[in-house]
């Protein structure tokens, strides 16, 4: 091999790791910095309609600060509206915490996305997220996700959300492992409203992600 093709190949490698690190990690419940054991996670699964048609699993995963604060809340209680709450506030304020959606069926982006906008009004009506911010985010749901517009969800696609501080890494991952699209945001308001969508007075997946938590 001469030195140009290696210079090449020097070039290549650099700049598809530049790509990587401009993409952000791809989030996974299984991150070593996330917490682990008791008070670390909440599970559901999403039954839509009087036929109980199970649509996906939905897993969250918080860090080691909002696991001691859910334990501080939870330890030795059974579960009640008023502490779930409290929860609830611990898990919409998290700086830390991966949420991935399981789907078990296909569903079209159409049909996910009308629920993604049901969640954000949800959470507006509540006081959890603005107005603007509402029809920011729900208003930009075709942009973000245009690369699945025709193919849709289909069954054992995982949708992950990685919540760090200001920042929001978004990816959409095949049951085969391919990554079918990735995005990564530096956005304060962004990663606030995912979790404030779930965890929202209302919602779907409250009231059964939080009692999950409480054995």
């Amino acid at each position: 091999m001469n030195l140009k093709s290696i210079a090449v190949r020097v070039w290549l490698v650099t700049i598809l790791a530049a790509g990587a690190a401009w993409a952000g990690a791809l989030p996974s419940l299984n991150s070593a910095d996330l917490a682990q054991g008791a008070y670390s996670s909440m599970h559901m699964l999403l039954e839509k309609t009087f036929l109980k048609v199970d649509v996906l699993t939905v897993d969250v995963r918080f860090g080691k600060a909002d696991q001691a604060r859910f334990r501080q809340l939870a330890s030795g209680k059974k579960y009640s509206p008023e502490l779930g709450r409290e929860l609830a506030k611990v898990a919409i304020a998290s700086d830390h915490a991966v949420v991935q959606l399981h789907f078990v069926r296909d569903v079209s982006l159409d049909q996910w996305m009308d629920a993604v906008r049901d969640n954000l009004a949800q959470a507006k009506a509540a006081g959890l997220i603005s107005a603007a911010l509402q029809k920011r985010v729900g208003g930009g749901l075709p942009k973000t996700f245009a690369l699945l517009q025709e193919r849709g969800y289909e069954e054992g696609d995982r949708l992950l959300y990685g919540i760090r501080g200001a920042t929001l890494d978004t990816a959409v991952i095949s049951a085969k492992g391919k990554v079918l699209m990735q995005k990564h945001d530096d956005d304060r308001e962004l990663s606030r409203v995912v979790l404030a969508s779930y965890f929202a007075p209302g919602s779907d997946f409250r009231e059964l992600l939080l009692r999950s938590m409480v054995k």
